[in-house]
């Protein structure tokens, strides 16, 4: 199940739009998610340290850059790399919506038309997922 999306004017940074994004699932939610995994583009201490102020037990990203021995052991714990796979599993996911539901390009001029084409996209994928589900 897609929990939040959101459509940005061109290509701003990845790292600054996480936080935000898991405060929105936690406000729907009425908790925060217990894990959080994302790709190394995300990987600063500054979005570790907004996602744990934000309730979040395991932040699972891996650092930009070379690792100091600590956080090089933090990552080769067996939890963390569980994580990480089930996180590549769900690049795969990006690709189908891109492919089965339209993300690749929206069809709909303006940033307005965009959220909507992505926002029908997702309300597609939930109800196909729902369906599956409950059968």
């Amino acid at each position: 199940m897609i929990v939040d999306h959101n459509v940005e004017r061109g290509n701003p940074a990845d790292a600054p739009q996480l936080a935000p994004a898991v405060d929105r699932v936690r406000t729907r939610a009425g908790r925060p998610p217990r894990t959080v995994t994302a790709d190394r583009g995300y990987g600063e201490k500054a979005v570790e340290d907004d996602l744990r102020a934000l309730g979040v037990r395991n932040v699972v990203i891996p650092r930009k850059g070379k690792p100091s021995a600590d956080r090089r052991a933090e990552e080769h714990r067996p939890a963390f790399r569980r994580t990480i796979k089930w996180r590549n599993g769900v690049e795969g996911r990006i690709s189908a919506l891109k492919r089965g539901y339209g993300w690749d390009r929206t069809r709909i001029d303006s940033t307005e038309g965009a959220k909507i084409w992505v926002g029908h996209g997702v309300l597609a994928h939930n109800l196909v997922k729902i369906s599956t589900l409950a059968a």
